[in-house]
């Protein structure tokens, strides 16, 4: 499968996850507080490259690839490269490039999992927690009474299929980054470089 194949299928995976998320929204009426990066800045998120395929192809399209590669490579940061930490500030930031954030980044806060006993637990951070028990309390309540919420593994299953080699092994995010960027680099180092996004064909 071509990268632009693979791209397509995942960014299909992300809009099916975008629609359900929204309706979880909807229905629970649990947010991420505005402005909040906590989550960002913790050094120990795992993704797959293939989460990154996207945000690499966009990359390469928009020539900024060896850039951010040289920035990957050389490190120097714990947290997400794509973060923008407030100044001074622990808690607080933006995402870079939120339209291509991984498949970890739309799913916590969002989504559930099962445990050992096969139910499904919401899971969410401290933060939402704390700020928005009761509901948080009202979707666990319900959430093995048929709740509709998306399901972790389902989506990484989704994943998984796309390219069982860049969808099952999770690295540190920024490596999963930087792998997804060689990808792409490898792929097109003897392969005509395409014109633009729209007339791309697979």
């Amino acid at each position: 499968m071509s990268v632009v194949r693979k791209v397509r299928a995942v960014e299909k995976v992300f809009t099916a996850l975008d629609v359900e998320i929204k309706s979880f929204q909807n229905t629970s009426q649990i947010t991420c507080l505005t402005g909040c990066g906590k989550c960002c800045f913790k050094p120990d998120i795992e993704a797959t490259p293939l989460e990154f395929l996207p945000l690499a192809f966009d990359l390469f399209l928009t020539k900024r690839i060896d850039e951010v590669h040289e920035q990957l490579v050389s490190g120097g940061q714990a947290h997400c490269h794509l973060f923008t930490p407030k100044p001074l500030s622990l808690d607080r930031g933006s995402c870079g490039q939120y339209v291509h954030r991984g498949l970890i980044c739309r799913l916590f806060g969002y989504s559930a999992m099962k445990d050992k006993d096969g139910l499904r637990k919401y899971v969410t951070c401290k933060t939402i927690k704390e700020s928005q028990a009761e509901k948080v309390e009202a979707v666990q309540n319900e959430l093995n009474n048929g709740y509709e919420i998306p399901m972790m593994s389902d989506y990484y299953f989704q994943i998984r299929s796309i390219d069982p080699d860049l969808g099952t092994i999770r690295y540190p995010i920024n490596l999963a980054m930087r792998k997804a960027i060689e990808y792409v680099l490898a792929y097109y180092a003897y392969r005509r470089r395409p014109s633009t996004r729209r007339k791309l064909s697979a």
